[in-house]
């Protein structure tokens, strides 16, 4: 980019911040690239002072604008943007899910510590009982993959336990179906699990669709 174009986006810098949480995609992805070519030239001094409005995107209440931040923790990386894992602990799930998303990420770019990580797992249990069911799904997905990377071990199957006996059949059941590949993992015993395995029989007494899942869980399970 040339000289003229960088010393331009400078000037306008905070009309082209501004349009980092525009409703509009298109204003935003246009002011990304803007700061992107800031920091690419090595202009990183002039977004010292806005580290902080930068770090507030990530837990904007607009989806778009929040994922689009996330999208660029490289620009955060090399800002040195402190207290991005404030996200993982965030009070909305919806914030604490896209924070919780990008963990693996956060890692491998040395943005977060994988201590800080097992630090802050606590706050990740409440997702796996969110009450948006898409967040719970995805949640319970990641949680076993949080098991793979030995952030949750075998000193949390207590905690794993109680989803497995859960009151509501919506949490219950996604505990349950990850149930099998935690086995495998040796994050959890058969014997725990068939001392429990009462809590998915009750689930096939409902009338819904979660008593197709048990049944299907069950057939697993004695196979």
């Amino acid at each position: 980019m040339e000289y003229k174009e960088i010393n331009e986006i400078i000037r306008h810098k905070d009309e082209i911040l501004s349009d980092l949480k525009s409703k509009d995609r298109e204003k935003r992805k246009i002011a990304w690239d803007k700061i992107k070519s800031l920091v690419d030239t090595g202009n990183v001094k002039v977004l010292e002072g806005k580290k902080n409005y930068l770090r507030s995107l990530l837990w904007n209440r607009i989806q778009g604008v929040r994922e689009d931040a996330w999208s660029h923790l490289d620009i955060y990386k090399e800002l040195s943007v402190e207290g991005i894992e404030r996200g993982l602990r965030a009070n909305s799930d919806r914030i604490k899910w896209t924070a919780w998303s990008h963990i693996f990420e956060l890692m491998d770019m040395g943005i977060i510590t994988r201590k800080k990580v097992i630090e802050d797992k606590y706050s990740f249990w409440r997702l796996l009982r969110s009450r948006w069911s898409t967040i719970r799904k995805k949640a319970w997905r990641l949680f076993v993959d949080l098991v793979k990377a030995r952030i949750f071990d075998r000193r949390d199957v207590g905690r794993y336990v109680e989803f497995l006996r859960h009151n509501k059949p919506s949490v219950r059941i996604y505990a349950w179906e990850v149930a099998l590949q935690l086995l495998n993992l040796g994050f959890i015993d058969a014997n725990t699990l068939k001392s429990n395995q009462i809590y998915l029989e009750d689930l096939t007494k409902i009338e819904s669709r979660i008593k197709k899942r048990a049944l299907r869980i069950l057939l697993r399970l004695k196979s």
